[in-house]
């Protein structure tokens, strides 16, 4: 039921982002890939996750462009091994923190030809992010898993991103980025998302 309600709202944003900009010279799209996220200020490892979405591009004069869309992006870490009775009393447990994020990025880019059909891309830009279900999971017995969204975590993410990429054919295009948080996770801490992620993508 999660899922199906995930994928109802990918197609409402698409379908609002059609509807707004039906007029103006905007390619739509879709990508998938993977993301390598952790959480800033925790002793954590990294945690392979994914981002899945619709992508909206309109280009700008001096082959700049405007992009953005709605993904559905996963976040989070692996907690290293935690000792004693942080732990409620076993000898050692690890924590893997999954969240699950709708978010908004909006990135202005520059293309440059390097080849014929090729170019190369680099956009850049804030994004907007809102939580919206994942789990804090151990892998002690006597640890009950948790909801990563409560009353003391945030659930709208803010921040930066960028990536560079290539375009080939003007319809696919490869993207190494990273985003960096500025909204805490975790109230009261400092503690900030950061993911660097690998995604394919395809305009129509």
């Amino acid at each position: 039921m999660r899922t199906i309600k995930i994928y109802l709202l990918l197609i409402i944003g698409l379908m609002i982002s059609v509807t707004m900009f039906a007029q103006l010279p905007i390619s739509f799209g879709v990508k998938a890939g993977m993301n390598l996220s952790e959480i800033q200020k925790l002793d954590d490892n990294i945690k392979v996750g994914f981002n899945v979405g619709v992508t909206a591009e309109m280009d700008l004069p001096a082959s700049c462009f405007l992009l953005s869309g709605l993904e559905l992006t996963t976040k989070g870490a692996k907690s290293k091994e935690i000792t004693g009775g942080a732990v409620g009393g076993s000898n050692s447990a690890k924590a893997t923190l999954n969240a699950m994020y709708l978010q908004l990025p909006v990135h202005v880019g520059y293309k440059m030809d390097i080849a014929p059909g090729t170019k190369l891309l680099f956009h850049v830009g804030p994004y907007f992010a809102y939580g919206i279900g994942g789990k804090i999971k151990w892998d002690a017995d006597n640890i009950e898993d948790s909801d990563f969204f409560s009353d003391n975590s945030n659930r709208f993410d803010f921040g930066v991103g960028g990536a560079i990429g290539v375009e080939f054919i003007d319809r696919i295009a490869v993207n190494l980025g990273a985003d960096q948080g500025l909204t805490k996770v975790f109230k009261d801490t400092e503690t900030k998302n950061r993911a660097a992620y690998l995604s394919v993508g395809y305009k129509f």
